[in-house]
């Protein structure tokens, strides 16, 4: 995965809420910067989740400093408004005045589709900033809004090319709908969890993708893949204990839950439950490679109680080419 995405300039990141797409943005991230790329992570929420995930210790507007070799940037709609107005018109005064208005904010509030191309707008303007005849970044990513929205969001330049054609405007949405489509410079990753209604969900943004912007998705992550708990030669010395054991009555569901049961009785309870749940896994891994046009990259289950940490495991997980996959399946 982290070698695909090492030749993509923009690389957007999106997936059902709760999956853990800003951990896997953060993870992503930190994984280009960790092989000495610059790298940009950019939110597009009034929340900011980067400050816990990269330890930056302070709300992040951006872009601020990471990490060696990362940056992340919050952008709102009202300063981008003013950035990409600022192109056409010839004072940041002027356009600071005009977004200000009262009357002017409602009317692009309530206009469909501003806020987001000038988000869209202003994402390129960073993935295209050169100093000294350089890009200042070799990558920009992008944790986008989630995948029932991303879709819509991403063909927003489209559909006002669609509907204005000639004008200064016209041609930067249509410059911004080629680079979203360009697959050979940018990159769409959708995230989600081994579960029917992420991988439904994920199934279904795919679909949507080809059908409304004529491409494919770049790759799925699988976050929080479980581990098998046994020796993949010994499961079925295991299933057959556990068989046994449930036939005699000294294993059944409650057991793992019985503070005063025997410790045998529970660990077999409960590495019975992590066999489950290490199938159920498999079944919707097997599904999404199935059904998605696209490399599925599974990434196991991190128990840490810092954020940093995890996404730092996260990373070198993604830097690996099979590790991740590897740790998933031992």
């Amino acid at each position: 995965m982290i070698e695909a995405l090492g030749q993509k300039r923009l690389i957007y990141v999106t997936g059902k809420g709760g999956v853990g797409k800003s951990t896997i943005t953060a993870a992503l991230g930190r994984a280009l910067a960790n092989q000495g790329k610059r790298t940009l992570i950019i939110e597009t929420d009034a929340f900011s989740a980067m400050p816990d995930l990269l330890g930056i210790g302070k709300e992040v507007t951006g872009p601020d400093p990471a990490g060696e070799n990362l940056w992340a940037e919050n952008l709102e709609a009202s300063e981008c408004f003013v950035r990409t107005l600022t192109r056409f018109v010839p004072s940041e005064r002027i356009s600071r005045a005009v977004v200000q208005n009262k009357v002017a904010r409602v009317f692009f509030n309530a206009a469909p589709s501003v806020n987001e191309f000038v988000i869209l707008d202003q994402i390129f303007e960073e993935a295209e900033r050169k100093e000294g005849g350089e890009f200042v970044y070799d990558h920009v990513i992008v944790d986008l809004p989630a995948s029932g929205h991303a879709v819509t969001f991403l063909s927003v330049p489209q559909t006002l090319y669609g509907m204005m054609k000639v004008g200064p405007i016209a041609k930067r949405a249509r410059q911004l709908a080629d680079e979203i489509r360009d697959e050979r410079r940018t990159a769409i990753v959708a995230v989600c969890l081994p579960e029917e209604m992420p991988v439904n969900e994920t199934i279904e943004l795919s679909e949507n993708l080809r059908e409304s912007l004529d491409r494919e998705l770049t790759g799925v992550i699988i976050n929080m893949v479980h581990s098998l708990p046994v020796d993949p030669s010994r499961r079925e010395v295991f299933e057959n204990v556990l068989s046994q054991l449930r036939d005699e009555g000294q294993v059944d569901e409650d057991s793992i839950h019985n503070a005063d049961g025997p410790a045998l009785s529970k660990l077999v309870a409960g590495n019975a439950l992590a066999l489950g749940w290490y199938d159920r896994d498999q079944h919707y891994l097997g599904l999404l490679k199935e059904r998605v046009d696209a490399p599925v990259t599974p990434v196991p289950v991190i128990y840490d109680d810092s954020s940093v940490r995890i996404v730092d495991a996260l990373a070198e997980q993604l830097t690996q080419p099979d590790g991740a996959e590897n740790a998933a399946a031992s």
